[in-house]
Formats: C-alpha cells, structure tokens, sequence
C-alpha cells in the first residue's frame, strides 16, 4: 500500500466512523431540541460545553504529542501511552475539582448543577480513552478508533433516545452520557490490550514531567480551542438565558458537527504524514499542504453557500418548523466553514514543524478577541452577536496561522486555492435561489452538478488530481 492509498484508506475508515457518529449525534441532538425545548436544551448546551472546556485539564495536551512521537517512533509506544493515562488520575480529580468550584462560584441552579457534574465525569473519562485512540492513530490504524467511537455512538444514542421517548429529561440523558464514558475506556483498553500493547500501572516520574511539558503547548492550543468553540455558550448562558443558548446551538450544533466531521478525519490522517514529511522530505510537505487546502476549498465553498441560501429550509427540516429564530444565526455562521476547513491543514501543519507554541498563540489570542466580542456584542444582540463574533474570530485565526507559517518556515499560499472554488460557489449560489422552495434533495443535487460543472470550465481541476487518483488505485 503507498503513501496515498494509506492516507484514503485511513481518511476513508476516519470519515466512515465520523459520518456515522455524526448522523447518530446529530439525531440524538435533534430529538433533544424537539423533547427538551429550548429552555432545557439551553440547560444541556450550557452544561455540556462548559465542561467540556474544562475536561482539557485532564489532558494538557499528552494526547496530540502521543500522536507525533509516536508517529515518529513506535517503540516507545507502550512506555509512553502507559505513563500517559497514569498521568490523567490526578489531573482527573484535579479537573472536577474544578468542575465542582465554577458551579458554586456561578451559583448554578441545582439541576444545572447536577448536569456539570455528569457530563464533567463523562468528559474527563472521554480524554482517557483518547490517549488509546492517540495509541491508533499514531500506527496508523484508525479502524480501531472508529470501532470504538461507533460503539459509544450507538450506546449513547439508543439510550438517550429511549429515556427522551420513555419521557425521562435532561438529567437522564446525562446520565446516560456518563455510563458511555466507562463503557469508552474499558473498550480502548480492550483493544489495546489484544492489538497494540499490554496496559499497566506505569510510573516513571521523568517521563511524565517530560510529557507535561513537551504537551504544555498542545494543551494550552486545546484549552484555547475549547475557548474558542464553546465560550460563546457558555457567555450566552450567564448573560442572557437557558432561551438564547438553546436557539444558538440549534443553529450553532449542525455546522459544528459537519465542520468537525471533515477536519477530524483529514487531521486525523494527514498528521503522521505530515510529521515524518516535515524530517525526511520538505518538499513534499509544502506540495501535501497546498493539495490539501485546495480540496478542502472545493469542499467548504459550496457548503457554506448552500447553507446560506438554503438555511430556512435546514432548520425546518432539522427542528420541524420550531426554532425559525435561528435562521439568521445559521446563515451567518455558515460563513466560517471553509476557513474553518482550511485551518485544520495549516494548524496541522505548524503542529508537525514543531511550531505548536505559534499554533497555541495563534489559538488563545484568537479565544481572547472571541471573548472580547462576545462580551460587547452579546448584550445588544444576543445570539446573534455570538455568531458574528464566531465568524470574525475564525477569519483572524486563519490570519494568524498563516502568519507565522510564513514567519517560521517558508511562504505556503494557501489562499490562492480560494478563488476558484469561491467564484464557482457564487455561480451555484445564483443558479439555486430561484429554485429553494423545490424538494430539498432536488435542490441540493441540482446545486452540487453546477458547483462542479462550473468548477471544471474555470479549470478548478489539475492534471495532479488525474495522478492522485491514479495512485489511490495502484496505477502508477
């Protein structure tokens, strides 16, 4: 199998799992909006995301640079992953202390309450079994990963979807979370155990303060991440109310998903490439990086357009005509998907040089001016400002990778892989809007034969891509 095939096959394995976890997410959240209403499901948006963001202190980033030095070496795998997930007993209970003090701090309704707590154990248990899948990914065997993920998904979903039915609410489902988070760990190490390496309590001091702070970085890019993505729920939630947080991540939630869905399964694939490009072949890694942009260029363009001419019609099938006001929100945060996209591959990138002190920067100060909106414009616009300050914080980060991807290593023009797929984009846009009020799937098929019609007469295609799939199938 050449290098191509095994990158396919692993974004193939990587996005199978994803689109199917997705799917099961996505109903499982839907169901939530259409049981719990918005007030509830304002509760578990709030609750879910804050410890989330929190759940990062268990982790510090040992998880990503498991990845890389594995990668690089896989002998040391067992030493590492085992010291590893000792490392995360302590920063575990460290990390509900804090769980439990911001809900007391915040002086939290005790249901509210009672939701950190769950989803706080479910979280904390979720970064364990990541240092297993890290173990995965780093080999290069991301089919154990996603027999994994779908394992927890189909767990999570049936039971959720049971207890929502049955008429149990919100603590419930938590609960149900939390039993999927045990159900996780002892399926990773399950896996492990019979593939990879025989786990056990290992304890080597030095090794573990060196994973601290070699990982410091990456923990800190996490933590900044998780800023990123869930701060502005969690603002919606202590300064404005359960409402404004429910309508937002209705319309917040489905594009969150299908971003993460696509960056996952790249990042996931093209980061051990990218790590050994960056110490055997330079070259090779520059050309690996413009491919990749490109193709996700051509991905999020048209995403991004159909979602906004197309967004009444989403939240209407999504939600059965309930949460109209999170049209606006959905349209305007649509517009982050391609630049979300493309700064998967150059974050990822300035990972595998061994700039992941740039890329944490690049993170926190992206955090620090969402916070910033966030505060100004959450007051007066409410969810709306929220998503504006999503989108402009997206754009400056994009900006900043770029930055110092051209400062630290050498001038990589991935926004020249825009023009086209953004010219071909506003052409389908165009072409579609008289027709939005036909079947949607008419529509989208309709829209997706232009965007690539037009796309190929504006030569959006190269005599690479011919290669590309030549290699994919054995045909050098």
């Amino acid at each position: 199998m050449n290098q191509i095939q095994r990158i396919v096959k692993n974004i193939s394995v990587t996005g199978l799992a994803q689109v199917l976890t997705a799917l099961m997410s996505f109903v499982l959240l839907i169901y939530l909006a259409r049981f719990l209403g918005e007030a509830d499901f304002g509760k578990y948006s709030f609750a879910f995301s804050l410890t989330t963001l929190l759940a990062t202190l268990t982790d510090l980033g040992v998880n990503q640079l498991l990845v890389r030095e594995i990668a690089r070496n896989k002998d040391i795998s067992e030493e590492y992953v085992n010291n590893a997930v000792m490392l995360k007993v302590p920063l575990a209970a460290m990390t509900f202390m804090v769980i439990v003090a911001v809900s007391w701090i915040l002086n939290l309704k005790t249901d509210v309450m009672v939701l950190l707590y769950l989803f706080g154990f479910y979280n904390v248990l979720l970064t364990v079994s990541n240092t297993y899948i890290s173990l995965f990914q780093a080999w290069e065997r991301m089919e154990y990963a996603a027999i994994l993920q779908i394992i927890e998904r189909v767990f999570t979903v049936a039971l959720g979807l049971a207890v929502l039915i049955l008429g149990y609410g919100v603590i419930a489902v938590a609960c149900v979370y939390a039993a999927a988070g045990v159900l996780d760990v002892a399926i990773s190490v399950a896996i492990t155990s019979r593939r990879f390496l025989r786990p056990s309590l290992s304890f080597n001091p030095s090794l573990q303060r060196k994973l601290l702070v070699m990982g410091l970085p990456f923990g800190l890019n996490s933590l900044f991440a998780m800023f990123f993505f869930k701060i502005d729920t969690v603002l919606l939630g202590i300064m404005k109310d359960d409402v404004a947080v429910g309508i937002y991540n209705a319309a917040y939630n489905p594009l969150l998903s299908l971003s993460m869905i696509i960056s996952g399964m790249v990042s996931a694939a093209i980061y051990p490439v990218m790590s050994r490009y960056f110490t055997s072949d330079a070259d090779s890694l520059e050309t690996f990086t413009m491919v990749s942009c490109r193709y996700l260029s051509i991905l999020g363009f048209p995403i991004a357009a159909g979602c906004l001419v197309l967004a009444d019609r989403f939240i209407e099938l999504f939600y059965g005509g309930g949460y109209l006001g999170a049209i606006l929100a959905f349209q305007i945060l649509a517009l982050f998907i391609p630049i979300r996209l493309v700064s998967t591959v150059t974050g990822t990138l300035l990972t595998s040089i061994n700039r992941q002190g740039f890329r944490m920067l690049s993170v926190g100060l992206s955090a620090v001016l969402n916070i910033i909106l966030n505060v100004i414009l959450i007051p007066a616009y409410s969810y709306i400002g929220a998503s504006a300050a999503t989108v402009i914080s997206e754009v400056f980060l994009y900006l900043l990778f770029l930055f110092y991807i051209w400062r630290h290593y050498r001038g990589v023009n991935v926004s020249s892989t825009f023009t086209r797929p953004a010219l071909a984009s506003i052409v389908m846009a165009l072409a579609i809007y008289p027709l939005r009020d036909m079947s949607l799937i008419i529509t989208v098929a309709l829209a997706s034969c232009v965007y690539f019609a037009v796309l190929a007469v504006i030569g959006g295609f190269r005599e690479e891509d011919r290669m590309i799939i030549m290699n994919i199938l054995g045909r050098d």
